[in-house]
């Protein structure tokens, strides 16, 4: 069962008990990512996230390592499109010191100029590790297609002129304008005593800033752009995007279904028809990804120079089959299937229940049960799927290219 607070101050309180496991996972959600930065600050939040291991008023970046793998633990942070989460787990018994030191990294880090400029090498590091990974890069290629002249089209690591410019003024001043208590869930999962909860009020629940109104972004346009990219590769790799569903669409699941019998299973129609019939890919997929006001379906492809224009043919044939036969009973019953498995097989995780309960509150408040999401699995039909299936893949789309030198 999950218990949720929240705090005089707006902070947002999640937890659900695991008596069986001896672990905590605890997580620091904040409502801000990199479609909430203009233009000279592309890549901040992700900086950001960066700069917070890197010390406190009290604590080194080694100390703030040292105080987790002591205890077998570990912490870790990522950023997204439009949320930040700093998360640990570690033993039951070390939870309230190991959040006390999650909570110090939060609220005190010191932003040195010094170790902002070594952070900045890392950074521009990440950047060529996703430019040197040609199926990274045309994912970043197809949301810049996708998204053109708005901040859910930009990287989320920025580009090596934005991320050399930033000063601790700038990420500051975005923090100021961001990192607030009405932004902010806490979310807690596995073996939870009433003392760490009474621990994550004590560090949380004093926080206060002034209530300030930001703008409010607009919500992107999805556009059937088009990139291609010549570079140093061995395989052409390919990226369909077609406009998606936000988070709150009252088919959230019918879509979920589509996908998976689409391209997300091994079982699905991509993989059995250009990876096991036809042998056209070693990796082909497709995945839906969903935010507070848009969303977006991509396929991706990889394959040899000479035979991409068979694999875009075949990938177009089975999404024209489906966007105009439609699926196939037993195919949404098996997809059904599948995602009630994955979903009972991450309820034993404290992880994926401390995740799914903070990016639940996070964006939409409700937390459903186990039971509750299976019947909503379960009233998917054909004639749901058939719909979306039409609706999303019928219109235009983007693509993005990428093709050895």
């Amino acid at each position: 069962m999950i218990n949720k607070m929240t705090l005089p101050n707006g902070v947002r309180i999640v937890c659900e008990k695991m008596p069986s496991v001896s672990s905590v996972s605890a997580g620091i959600w904040v409502k801000a990512g990199s479609r909430n930065e203009d233009e000279t600050e592309a890549g901040l939040a992700h900086f950001i996230e960066h700069m917070l291991f890197k010390g406190s008023g009290k604590r080194s970046a080694r100390d703030i390592a040292v105080a987790f793998d002591r205890t077998g633990g570990w912490v870790n942070a990522f950023t997204s499109k439009e949320e930040t989460c700093y998360f640990m787990k570690v033993l039951d018994e070390h939870a309230e010191g190991a959040l006390e030191v999650l909570a110090d990294m939060f609220f005190s880090s010191a932003f040195d100029e010094g170790e902002m400029e070594k952070e900045k090498s890392v950074i521009l590091e990440e950047i060529a590790m996703v430019e040197d990974d040609p199926e990274d890069d045309v994912h970043e290629q197809l949301i810049a297609a996708m998204y053109p002249n708005h901040p859910m089209g930009r990287q989320i690591l920025g580009t090596r002129q934005s991320v050399r410019s930033f000063t601790p003024a700038q990420a500051r001043n975005f923090m100021a304008r961001f990192y607030r208590p009405e932004n902010i869930v806490i979310s807690l999962a596995g073996k939870i005593s009433e003392s760490l909860i009474r621990k994550t009020e004590q560090l949380f629940g004093s926080w206060t800033l002034p209530i300030e109104r930001f703008h409010t972004q607009e919500a992107p346009v999805f556009h059937p752009g088009e990139i291609l990219k010549r570079r140093e590769a061995e395989q052409a790799h390919f990226c369909l995007g077609y406009p998606g569903l936000d988070v709150h669409s009252q088919d959230i699941y019918g879509l979920i279904i589509l996908n998976s019998l689409l391209g997300g299973s091994m079982s699905s129609r991509l993989f059995q028809s250009l990876r096991e019939d036809r042998g056209l890919a070693y990796s082909v997929y497709s995945y839906h990804s969903s935010y507070s006001d848009n969303g977006s379906v991509t396929i991706y492809g990889g394959t040899s120079p000479e035979r991409l224009d068979e694999m875009r043919t075949a990938i177009d044939e089975e999404v024209r089959k489906l966007a105009d036969g439609g699926a196939a009973v037993m195919e949404i019953e098996d997809a059904v299937s599948q995602m009630r498995g994955s979903l009972l097989l991450g309820l034993e995780d404290p992880d994926a229940r401390m995740n799914r309960n903070g990016k639940t509150e996070l964006f939409i408040g409700e937390h459903r049960s186990p039971e509750e999401v299976f019947l909503s699995f379960g009233r998917v039909d054909k004639e749901q799927v058939d719909r979306l299936a039409h609706e999303l893949f019928s219109g235009p789309r983007a693509t993005a290219l990428i093709l050895p030198n």
